[in-house]
């Protein structure tokens, strides 16, 4: 879906200059010199001074990747699911200088952990069937069920990653958490009230997975 410049630069201050450059894609010059590609919300390449900075932003997509390729010189590869920066394994943050040269500490891969906590999610997500698709109530965890003016949860004001994974250890399914996923995937409260009503349960467990995949998995690779 496309999306306006408007919104692309939403929350978004002291922009001097931008343009299309390609599907939701900008090129942005700060008033500080700063320039940057933007994809969404999210500056995937920052070039200051001599260096160039790259962010997913969290969203290891095809299209980021391809933003990264096209629009810096660094080259992204992915390799059983794991990216690597001119050969180096990504992390939000890596910074090369204008040679590709790495300028940030790398990191180690940690493919075991990763595949470990892959499987305890796909584990804990296993317990959504037709018959425990929980609804919300004020008895959730209040991390999961208060929400901000904007709509973000409390776990994500906080510690959201120390908090989900206490909810995987304990085996605890609730509604809120249910909720969470497919808003952050961008259901509509309309839509997820249809699910429930139809109990289409391998949506929710999709959308649990793949949000718990999001907030707890990036977080091995900066370590």
């Amino acid at each position: 879906m496309k999306r306006t410049k408007g919104e692309l630069l939403s929350n978004t201050e002291n922009v001097k200059n931008s343009k299309f450059i390609d599907n939701n894609t900008l090129s942005l010059e700060y008033c500080s010199g700063i320039k940057a590609i933007r994809l969404h919300n999210t500056d995937v390449i920052t070039f200051v001074d001599n260096t160039i900075v790259l962010n997913s932003g969290g969203w290891r997509t095809a299209t980021t990747k391809d933003r990264i390729n096209k629009y810096s010189p660094i080259r992204i590869n992915q390799d059983r699911g794991k990216w690597y920066a001119n050969s180096l394994l990504f992390f939000d943050g890596i910074t090369f200088d204008n040679a590709g040269k790495c300028l940030s500490q790398p990191v180690k891969d940690n493919s075991a952990k990763e595949n470990k906590m892959k499987a305890r999610i796909k584990k804990f997500c296993a317990m959504v069937t037709e018959k425990n698709l929980p609804l919300p109530n004020s008895g959730d965890c209040w991390y999961c069920c208060l929400h901000t003016t904007e709509g973000k949860s409390m776990g994500e004001l906080g510690n959201d990653k120390d908090h989900l994974l206490q909810h995987i250890k304990d085996g605890y399914l609730h509604g809120s958490l249910l909720v969470n996923a497919m808003r952050f995937k961008g259901y509509e409260d309309k839509q997820i009230s249809i699910h429930y009503h139809m109990k289409i349960a391998d949506t929710f467990r999709r959308t649990l997975r793949s949000y718990l995949y999001k907030k707890l998995l990036p977080e091995l690779a900066s370590r």
